[in-house]
């Protein structure tokens, strides 16, 4: 202890000063570094949490894009096939209308011809009224005529003539 004395440190003082600076660092730990490490470790374990729910937000928007691909191709595929339904119903039905159409033609065509064969059998038959009517007057102005004998002879030659014809042809 003399060394101590002769190299001018007092025992008391240098005791007082450690047990200060003990004192002093037990005040510091308790008031400063325990809120710091409990700010800090609070804060880490903030960003840790910031950090695995940035991961698990990732992860949720990684599997809701696989989902809304998968939605879409879904939806794309379901509108193919429905354009491709719709327009093999829509060629089915234009072939209905045609072969619907075509009949309703048929059958206006039948309509017509029976109409035309009906009107030509009335036209003949008003034309034969009608020669048969010119016959007859004809028949009556040669008739009030007087006929000579040269005329009347005429007359049976062309009337025999006609009647081998008619003959001829049945």
């Amino acid at each position: 202890m003399e060394i101590i004395s002769t190299l001018g440190f007092d025992l008391k003082l240098l005791l007082a000063q450690v047990v200060n600076f003990v004192l002093l660092l037990i005040i510091l730990r308790v008031v400063v570094y325990k809120p710091i490490l409990n700010l800090l470790d609070n804060r880490k374990k903030m960003i840790e949490k910031t950090v695995e729910d940035s991961k698990k937000m990732e992860e949720r928007l990684e599997k809701l894009e696989e989902d809304r691909k998968t939605v879409l191709s879904d939806a794309s595929k379901k509108a193919m096939e429905i354009i491709e339904t719709s327009k093999k119903e829509a060629e089915e039905e234009r072939n209905q209308s045609l072969i619907k159409a075509k009949k309703e033609i048929a059958q206006l065509a039948e309509r017509y011809r029976g109409q035309l064969s009906e009107e030509k059998e009335q036209m003949l038959h008003e034309l034969k009224k009608e020669v048969a009517e010119l016959v007859m007057m004809g028949s009556a102005k040669i008739i009030q005529r007087e006929f000579s004998k040269d005329d009347q002879h005429r007359l049976e030659e062309v009337i025999k003539d006609e009647l081998k014809s008619v003959k001829h042809k049945k």
